[in-house]
């Protein structure tokens, strides 16, 4: 007895370690699951709150840009015609307003800021007073759509501001307005909240600066935050430490209980328009009811133990093995997991004992893990794509930058760059667009596609700072994406390419001036990112640097050719003078190895060479060859030299030949040079001479026989002869 005394004890003390260690592992494991999963229902509010805020933003937009691209209000707001305004956009105001009561502001302000037009109360329309809305004076200033939360004169609410242009000219802005309130939270705890929305409370809270002073808001732990709008009557606050990281930028989750009851609280930060934190959001969720349904379950699962303690007491001896069993499963599947193997599985029957619910829960845990993997491995493939793809189009970027560069012509490189784009990313749609010198159109330089082709033979060219992408691009040097949603479907009503759902514009840039756009099309929804335009844009910039480079060449080598004609046509024209001029006194000279004679005229192999320009040869009867060498001066032909070789030359014979030609060109080039020089300075000197003969007199008479003298004296064998002519009258008498 007293040895099974010894072997029970033991083993009764061990069963209830083990049996106390399992229980406070489910109970870990359980809370641990409870509270996580809590925290992501309430990080899930949290987003989707952000979500919503930002979908307000971009209704708003929506809105504002709808009314601004209206050409009828343009032109009503243009002519400053409220009476016109009010007939254009209060009928579709008031149906708004009936499908969404939470618009509450419709607005068109002057580019200075001053209200002229107010949709929610007409009359007021007349006050001319100037808006303190921030939104609206920095859409004006920057002429850029801008969205946002905003508090202005005590109410907050989401604001969108978008320029109106009149014939390319900002004369203002619109502006619509969403309400931020209790409405709109009522509104997303119901949308979101799902089946915890009845445990679940928001509240909003702002700093204490842009809270009206007869809001009846209570005041926070936090001294600069105040109750702005709540979902429940009483308020119920987190740790003032929790709003200050909010404040910062950071989200806090805490567990308080108060009064019996347990809580989540989510503190997150809220920020405006211009990304400056306003306020807090909290969501406040009650989880008593759940604690106590767990706490029940842990005396059940603790009266369970007891039970399973006495009865394993009892029938230890028996029932060890099998008792053991469910436990040498766990430790095994534990081991299996520590080294990685998530796929482990308790595959035994569990019962309803504390050792069954470890069992379930482990199981549960298990798969969540394994779920979390798969997950993350998911993750991480598409990532993983997703850096393949873009290496991918890097890698294309990069071979159609180094294909290009062997193109001469501008016309080979532009139509051989779009022809490599549309083949290497397989778009729809592929066009290069260089503007025109007055920088007025985009004109369509080249396509690879069958309606690119038809668009540039109907001279296809686009008027710059219009409203389309491509006009757009043109004008701001930005890049641009438009996808196929919501009202950017009015962009593909192109019948030429009927088949578009995605275009992407970017600039062609050389030193920050836009000398055309890079047209994409693709016939996939949504098939551009911000990742495409970065990868895409180095492929523009390295096309537009190509592009000037072979303007620079070819205009390089028009001056050049021009250069080069000019130098010829001086160059013949100097000889042709020199010719005409006697001083050349034989054609040539030849010379036969004894003596040298006057050339008087040439031979025909000697006409063909001084005709073409090229080396003539031919074999003579004597086993010798003639050849005619041309001699080229800036690629005109100004004489030739006949040589006769004997047989068996060679190719450097021939090319000495030719490199003395051309030393006798420079050398012929330059005694005609030195010569016209030195008559150009003799005639300068005799000039000079006859004028100082002449100078040196000062009587009548002697000024003319001193003329007579000098210049009959410089022009040898020359009768020279002045006479002064009387007047008009005098030669009519006498003749």
């Amino acid at each position: 007895m007293i040895l099974t005394r010894k072997l029970i004890a033991p083993t009764v003390i061990l069963f209830m370690v083990l049996l106390a260690g399992l229980f406070a592992y489910f109970f870990s494991s359980l809370h641990d699951a409870y509270h996580e999963a809590e925290e992501g229902d309430l990080d899930s509010f949290s987003d989707s709150f952000s979500v919503e805020v930002e979908n307000q933003k971009q209704l708003a937009l929506a809105l504002a840009s709808e009314a601004a691209g209206n050409p009828a209000i343009q032109e009503a707001f243009a002519k400053r015609d409220r009476q016109r305004l009010l007939e254009l956009v209060l009928p579709s105001f008031e149906l708004l307003k009936e499908s969404n009561d939470n618009i509450i502001l419709y607005q068109y302000h002057l580019t200075d800021g001053t209200l002229f037009f107010n949709a929610n109360d007409p009359a007021a329309s007349e006050s001319s007073e100037v808006t303190l809305s921030s939104v609206v004076l920095l859409a004006n200033v920057e002429q850029k759509p801008v969205a946002g939360l905003e508090s202005e004169n005590g109410d907050l609410g989401i604001r969108g501001v978008v320029p109106v242009l009149y014939q390319g000219k900002h004369i203002g802005s619109v502006e619509f307005g969403i309400g931020f309130n209790e409405t709109l939270l009522f509104g997303l705890k119901e949308k979101y909240g799902g089946e915890l929305s009845k445990d679940s409370e928001w509240q909003i809270l702002l700093l204490k600066d842009i809270v009206p002073d007869n809001n009846p808001g209570e005041t926070s732990p936090n001294t600069d935050l105040m109750l702005f709008a709540a979902t429940q009557h009483s308020s119920l606050f987190n740790d003032p430490e929790s709003y200050t990281k909010a404040l910062k930028g950071e989200s806090t989750i805490t567990h308080p209980s108060i009064d019996g009851h347990d809580y989540a609280i989510r503190s997150a930060p809220i920020y405006d328009y211009s990304e400056r934190i306003i306020g807090v959001i909290d969501i406040v969720y009650d989880h008593t009811h759940i604690s106590s349904a767990q706490n029940k379950r842990l005396l059940f699962a603790g009266m369970a133990s007891l039970g399973t303690l006495i009865l394993g007491i009892l029938g230890l001896v028996l029932l060890t093995s099998r008792t053991l069993q469910p436990v040498q499963a766990l430790t095994r599947a534990a081991a299996d997991i520590a080294e990685g193997n998530v796929s482990s599985y308790v595959n035994i029957k569990a019962g309803d004992d504390e050792i069954g619910i470890l069992v379930n829960a482990f199981n549960r845990m298990t798969t969540q893990l394994r779920r979390s993997i798969v997950d993350l491995e998911q993750r991480v493939a598409d990532r993983t794509q997703d850096l393949e793809n873009q290496t991918i189009r890097l890698r294309a970027a990069a071979e159609i930058a180094r294909d290009i560069a062997s193109a001469r012509e501008l016309g080979e490189l532009l139509e051989r760059s779009a022809q490599l784009i549309l083949d290497r990313f397989n778009f729809y749609h592929v066009g290069i667009f260089i503007l025109d010198k007055n920088r007025e159109f985009a004109v369509l330089a080249a396509s690879p596609t069958e309606a690119g082709r038809r668009m540039i033979a109907d001279n296809h060219r686009l008027r710059v700072r219009e409203a389309g992408i491509v006009e757009r691009v043109a004008a701001t040097g930005e890049p641009r994406i438009t996808l196929d949603a919501g009202t950017d479907q009015i962009q593909f009503n192109d019948p030429v390419l009927p088949d578009t759902r995605s275009e992407m514009a970017l600039p062609l840039k050389v030193e920050s001036v836009v000398i055309g756009v890079l047209d994409i099309q693709s016939d996939q929804p949504q098939a551009f990112n911000q990742d495409d335009i970065a990868i895409l844009q180095v492929m523009a910039d390295q096309l537009a640097t190509s592009i000037e480079r072979t303007r620079l060449s070819q205009e390089v080598e028009r001056n050049l050719s021009e250069l080069e004609r000019a130098y010829g046509q001086y160059t013949r024209e100097g000889w042709k003078k020199f010719g005409d001029s006697g001083r050349l006194i034989n054609q040539g000279y030849r010379f036969d190895n004894i003596r040298i004679e006057p050339v008087t005229e040439l031979p025909a192999l000697g006409n063909e060479a001084l005709a073409t320009g090229m080396v003539v040869r031919s074999n003579g009867a004597d086993a010798s060859s003639v050849v005619a060498i041309p001699i080229k001066l800036r690629g005109q032909t100004i004489g030739v030299v006949n040589t006769k070789l004997k047989e068996g030359f060679g190719q450097n014979t021939l090319a000495t030949l030719e490199s003395a030609v051309e030393r006798l060109a420079a050398a012929l080039e330059s005694a005609r040079l030195y010569e016209e020089a030195s008559l150009r300075a003799d005639r300068e000197q005799s000039i000079s001479q006859v004028t100082s003969a002449i100078s040196s007199s000062t009587e009548y008479e002697e000024i003319l026989r001193t003329a007579v003298t000098e210049i009959g004296t410089r022009l040898n064998d020359t009768e020279v002869a002045i006479q002064i002519l009387r007047d008009s009258d005098e030669q009519k008498t006498s003749g």
